[in-house]
């Protein structure tokens, strides 16, 4: 059975000319903390569970993933150095295209939406209190105007224009109000 990458958006196949091409494969630590740095290095989900993704027995990391520092060279059969951490995930689109793999936990997530939540109803009140002194304003503009000219103070055409303008105004308030 061929051996695959185990990184989110890595097409890395264990084949026969794969060491040829400087290309090596590398099991998951057995030391469990140092097993859980790679995992977390990946930031990778398991689809399944909805959960930090847990390597199998036989899954590995490519050469790829890892700063040529982190080798060991010193033999024939390239090892990785004791303790190094996979730091080498340079796809950041993968995260956008994988559901699986998650910069932030599940958790922070939800925390994030709940604040978006929130400003989004504390946003939909401002909203409805500006239209609302905006409405009364008009009322209020059009009750002068009318005071106006019932005791005569402005003309009945300068009264209609004034009524006019300061309807259209409180439209492209509003409207302003919408777009920004």
């Amino acid at each position: 059975m061929v051996k695959c990458c185990s990184a989110v958006g890595c097409a890395s196949r264990c084949l026969p000319n794969s060491k040829l091409k400087g290309l090596t494969f590398h099991v998951f630590p057995t030391d469990e903390n140092v097993k859980r740095k790679w995992v977390l290095a990946m930031k990778r989900l398991d689809v399944n569970a909805v959960d930090i993704w847990e390597p199998k027995k036989g899954d590995v990391l490519c050469s790829r993933h890892f700063k040529k520092t982190d080798f060991d060279r010193s033999t024939p059969n390239i090892k990785l150095k004791p303790g190094v951490i996979p730091s080498i995930f340079d796809s950041p689109s993968h995260s956008q295209e994988h559901s699986y793999s998650v910069m932030d936990s599940p958790k922070k997530l939800k925390h994030k939406l709940d604040q978006v939540i929130s400003e989004l109803e504390d946003t939909k009140k401002s909203l409805r209190n500006v239209l609302g002194r905006e409405r009364r304003l008009q009322k209020s503009l059009r009750k002068t105007i009318r005071e106006l000219k019932d005791e005569c103070l402005i003309s009945k055409e300068t009264a209609n224009r004034l009524e006019a303008f300061s309807w259209e105004w409180c439209q492209e308030s509003i409207e302003q109000d919408y777009i920004s």
